[in-house]
């Protein structure tokens, strides 16, 4: 478990091979996870009576959301590698309302059970 939590990260670069959807869709929990930590910066950094949420809590949410962007693209392209997809695939992720659609067709599909020109079953390969 531990391993699909960390692979996105060591792998935070890496375009080449294929995903799991376990990795994949812990990938998204972790990014979530912090997500939700920057909204509660954004609550607890506001002044008394303000509406305003805090400097802090944005700039923490803008700090994690670009840095998940490289390895949350990463995840993405070795998931559709995954049932022999091209890469370039991910732009459609890009397009409003249609990516959260293709993103969430991404995490549920199932990958081919055997080798593909991306690589060996995930699910099979040790480590």
């Amino acid at each position: 478990m531990i391993d699909y939590l960390t692979r996105p990260f060591r792998l935070y670069a890496s375009f080449g091979g294929r995903s799991t959807r376990r990795e994949y869709w812990l990938f998204v929990l972790v990014v979530l996870a912090g997500l939700v930590v920057a909204g509660a910066l954004m609550e607890v950094g506001r002044a008394p009576g303000s509406k305003d949420p805090s400097t802090l809590g944005i700039a923490a949410a803008a700090l994690w959301l670009c840095a998940m962007l490289l390895p949350g693209l990463a995840v993405r392209v070795r998931r559709l590698h995954d049932f022999d997809l091209s890469g370039w695939w991910v732009i459609a992720t890009l397009v409003p309302f249609i990516g959260f659609l293709v993103a969430i067709f991404i995490g549920l599909r199932a990958g081919e059970a055997t080798e593909n020109r991306f690589g060996p079953d995930p699910r099979r390969v040790a480590g």
